[in-house]
């Protein structure tokens, strides 16, 4: 079985397994009844509340790899290897993403998202040299609503319409070694846009019993049309489902899995700076891959406190199978922050 469906056969199997019938009421005051924090959109609120949130989210990028296979970096750049004479080495990526959700009724929730990037990344040269460029700014914006389908028992299902609009820089520059220290375009991992209207559908389904409560999302990004440098991204599909406890009044921990495939860019970008036989980063036909992830997330809920709530959650990677020469992701840390001034 390929990778990709090995991936999502394991999330739509737990699915399964979780969606089992039960028989109390859902109760939105508990700890649990939030997904842990790197889940978007995951409920819905009451008529007339509006929510404030504050998201960091931190990804370590160390080290590339082919298919499962981790790669050296000297090797990426030698004369008897890819023959490449760029790779890059590392890539921390910050993001700071403030939201607010408004619900006009208690089955819509009206929601937008702006997020704000902070990247690096160094590289190596065949010669041994080393170097590095940063982009950052803010990136799309994303708006649209949660929409409740359907909520009986202790279960609650609704979807997810979400767009993305092309808000986010698609012409970040920085000084290369060949630049003569001038400005030029750079490769598209370094972008912080997508520059193409994108659409962004899921399926939320939430669950609880006794101390017990479980979750999953399924969805994607589908990009609409190209952008004006002549690319788009590769469309994404995920699936993702969590299992959490109570493990007080107002605490609560879950454990959680998320398997992603994207696919490649088309279209290229035609600047000289973005030279698909130089550097791995510049080539539209190594973006693709797919990883199953895993990890824990811990929330700390007070709902007679104006529903306030300090969520972490740390994940790491379980399959990393990836078109490459590419850089793969070793952690992402989430830390975030929600209120309900108005309820």
């Amino acid at each position: 079985m390929q990778p990709t469906v090995r991936a999502f056969a394991t999330v739509a199997t737990a699915i399964a397994i979780l969606a089992t019938p039960l028989a109390a009421q859902w109760n939105a005051s508990r700890a649990d009844s939030h997904a842990p924090i790197g889940v978007m959109g995951d409920h819905r609120h009451e008529k007339g509340e509006v929510m404030l949130s504050y998201r960091y989210m931190h990804m370590s990028m160390e080290g590339s790899r082919d298919g499962t296979d981790a790669l050296v970096d000297e090797d990426i750049v030698s004369p008897t290897g890819n023959d490449f004479m760029v790779t890059p080495t590392e890539m921390p990526m910050g993001m700071h993403m403030f939201g607010a959700m408004f619900a006009p009724s208690d089955r819509i929730t009206l929601m937008g998202t702006l997020p704000i990037h902070d990247n690096s990344m160094d590289h190596i040269t065949r010669a041994g040299a080393t170097f590095s460029t940063e982009s950052g700014g803010i990136g799309d914006i994303k708006v649209g609503g949660l929409v409740g389908l359907a909520d009986w028992a202790d279960q609650s299902l609704h979807l997810n319409a979400i767009v993305s609009l092309p808000t986010g820089s698609i012409e970040e520059q920085d000084v290369l070694p060949t630049s003569d220290g001038n400005e030029v375009q750079l490769p598209y991992p370094m972008q912080v846009g997508s520059g193409t209207v994108d659409l962004m559908p899921a399926l939320t389904w939430l669950g609880q019993t006794g101390d017990w409560s479980w979750g999953a999302q399924g969805g994607g990004t589908f990009r609409l049309g190209t952008n004006d440098r002549d690319w788009t991204l590769g469309d994404k599909v995920f699936g993702t489902f969590w299992w959490g406890r109570l493990l007080g009044r107002n605490l609560s921990a879950a454990l959680r899995v998320q398997a992603t495939n994207t696919g490649d860019i088309e279209g290229a970008d035609a600047a000289p700076s973005v030279d698909p036989a130089v550097v791995p980063t510049a080539r539209t036909d190594l973006r693709s891959g797919t990883t199953v992830e895993a990890g824990l997330g811990v929330n700390l809920y007070f709902p007679r406190a104006k529903a306030f709530r300090i969520a972490g959650e740390f994940l790491v990677p379980l399959v990393r199978d990836l078109d490459g020469p590419q850089l793969e992701t070793d952690w992402t840390f989430v830390l975030g922050l929600q209120v309900v001034p108005i309820h």
